[in-house]
């Protein structure tokens, strides 16, 4: 079986190759959510919610069960990581009093904020999993080096 590590190298190289010529962010969203959606079996929902305003989180692409469609800027952990510009990691959902459960199988989840180039968060990538305590530092590092992807000279 492979490591995590070898698995987001993996992962990581994919992407690199699929997007090496995109410029539409969305395209961009698109091929990271189905990659690590499909990389990873205990990852039960990979997506983006937009930053639209100040007061919402919109839903963008994502790979899994239908998510939440609006996320208000007051709720949940998506909201925390972009108000505060900080990935979260929860490693039992259950035990937070503001998690806004989108799915009933999620145990896990993990927020890394996606930031245009001048470090303003533009969209937030949500990555729920199956296992309690499943998410990590090697999750958190990964993770942040995808998101760099997005925005990389755009916007």
């Amino acid at each position: 079986m492979m490591k995590k590590e070898e698995k987001y190298k993996t992962v990581l190289e994919t992407i690199e190759l699929l997007i090496k010529d995109e410029d539409d962010v969305i395209s961009v969203m698109s091929t990271i959510a189905c990659e690590l959606y499909h990389a990873f079996e205990h990852f039960n929902w990979v997506g983006f919610y937009r930053l639209v305003d100040e007061k919402i989180l919109k839903v963008g692409p994502y790979q899994g069960k239908h998510g939440c469609l609006s996320i208000p800027i007051d709720q949940g952990v998506c909201d925390k990581c972009a108000r505060k510009n900080r990935v979260q990691i929860e490693n039992d959902v259950r035990q937070i009093p503001y998690h806004m459960a989108c799915s009933g199988e999620t145990n896990s989840e993990i927020v890394i904020p996606a930031r245009d180039k001048k470090g303003k968060v533009k969209a937030v990538l949500d990555i729920d999993s199956t296992e309690i305590n499943s998410l990590d530092e090697i999750d958190e590092n990964q993770l942040k080096i995808i998101c760099e992807k997005i925005y990389p000279d755009k916007q």
